[in-house]
């Protein structure tokens, strides 16, 4: 018998025994129930099969409930499920793919559809459960970039790597309709669950390994995987040097701040980050240049008011603060033409 097995569920003993035999003359063992509440108990006790197939016009439980309890089944949330319906309605078909469910084939099939389909499915998941090897470092400041072992990753899909910095920044999880709130806004529930889905595919073909989970409709990253986020450790580095007052604690922060949130990314979603990100940079820049005045440390507090102006070119705070600096440092000239910036630049017409 082969070690790949399939449960195998329609209250149809005609069907129920064609979807049997053709799975089994493919080289699969197969379990067949008749009773989607019978095929439950077996699976609550701890049965635990590769891909479950399922009819969904069921007396005593439809297809979609039975897929419902299923998932609720921790070890069987990524299982492979297959929804097989004579419907030819698509709205009971949108229904079973919004749902999460992996495909369906409509009666009557053929043995061949069936068993390429288990056969995709089974690939797919084979390739998903790729270990997660070595290091991997995500950097969202700046041009976005992601490597592993210090190899620069590809992408086929941009919004691939956008999901993983929208996981990154949403560690709590989030609902399909989150996602396709973020990522893909305007379009229809059934359009966005489908290009979530796929999304997420090619996000863990990118990545490898079984780095998404999800529990009670709600997808994460998964708690095995380790990643070096910039943001993270920028997040941190500025805590400890807001708390700490000193100035190579603010530098070490400022130092990982190589840009803006995710350039080149235009997601509402990622322009609310951006600025909310930029408006906390420039607060840290701000402290650590007023520290730096008040240590009477000066080429610090140039540098810190400097960095200030060209993360916001029109802070009045900053320019002035570099005066005021240039004429604590006996150089009234430059504080002047510190000024003169200032005012050249909203003087220009092309701010």
């Amino acid at each position: 018998m082969s070690a790949t097995l399939i449960v195998a569920v329609d209250d149809d003993l005609g069907i129920l025994k064609l979807t049997q035999v053709s799975l089994e003359s493919a080289g699969y063992s197969v379990l067949a129930y008749d009773n989607p509440y019978d095929a439950l108990d077996e699976l609550k006790e701890g049965l635990r099969p590769d891909v479950i197939v399922s009819d969904i016009t069921m007396p005593a439980l439809d297809g979609f409930g039975f897929y419902g309890k299923v998932r609720e089944i921790t070890e069987l949330r990524s299982v492979p499920f297959l929804f097989l319906t004579a419907l030819t309605d698509r709205s009971n078909i949108r229904r079973g793919m919004t749902l999460g469910a992996d495909d369906y084939l409509t009666k009557p099939f053929a043995r061949d559809e069936l068993v390429d389909a288990v056969e995709v499915r089974l690939k797919r998941v084979a390739e998903l459960r790729r270990p997660v090897e070595g290091m991997v470092r995500a950097r969202a400041l700046g041009a976005p970039m992601v490597e592993q072992n210090s190899e620069r990753l590809d992408w086929d899909s941009l919004k691939a790597l956008e999901l993983l910095f929208y996981l990154l920044e949403h560690r709590n999880g989030v609902t399909t309709f989150e996602v396709a709130e973020a990522l893909w806004p305007g379009k229809s529930e059934s359009k966005a669950s489908s290009s979530f889905h796929t999304t997420l595919y090619r996000l863990r073909k990118a990545m490898g390994g079984e780095l998404i989970e999800s529990a009670n409709r709600r997808y994460y990253l998964h708690s095995k995987f380790r990643i070096e986020y910039d943001i993270d450790q920028y997040r941190q580095l500025s805590l400890k040097a807001k708390e700490s007052n000193r100035l190579l604690d603010y530098s070490r922060a400022i130092d990982v701040y190589r840009g803006d949130f995710l350039l080149g990314f235009d997601s509402i979603w990622v322009e609310d980050a951006r600025l909310s990100i930029h408006a906390d940079h420039l607060t840290l820049l701000q402290s650590a240049a007023e520290t730096a005045y008040e240590q009477k440390e000066l080429e610090a507090a140039t540098r810190f008011f400097q960095l200030m102006t060209e993360h916001e070119p029109f802070s009045e705070t900053a320019w002035e603060g570099i005066a005021k600096v240039w004429e604590a440092r006996g150089e009234k000239a430059k504080a002047a033409e510190a000024r003169n910036k200032l005012d050249s630049l909203f003087a220009s017409e092309e701010w």
